[in-house]
């Protein structure tokens, strides 16, 4: 077992909270859930032999909320695209 706490942002009330615990716990895998809309963490245990962090992160922000330092693109990779979208556009 594996116990892990994100950083979530976007819950404003018990609600929010309801609405993470429910989803992350339909999944496989999952054994409990502490969402705390004040301190904006969610604290979840779980079995990593049958659920992925990666899952349990896209579940939070498959609500609607977003899980600090996930999904985003890295500035470096950001500014990567840039360049090579100007590259294409000097060579055409």
């Amino acid at each position: 077992m594996t116990t892990v706490n994100l950083p979530v942002s976007g819950m404003k009330c018990d609600a929010c909270e309801n609405l993470i615990h429910d989803a992350l716990m339909e999944k496989e895998g999952v054994v409990s859930v502490k969402a705390d809309h004040e301190a904006k963490t969610v604290e979840i245990e779980y079995d990593e032999n049958k659920v992925s962090l990666d899952t349990l992160k896209q579940t939070i922000v498959d609500q609607g909320f977003k899980v600090e330092g996930f999904g985003q693109q890295s500035l470096l990779d950001k500014f990567k695209e840039f360049i090579d979208t100007l590259l294409q556009f000097f060579k055409s």
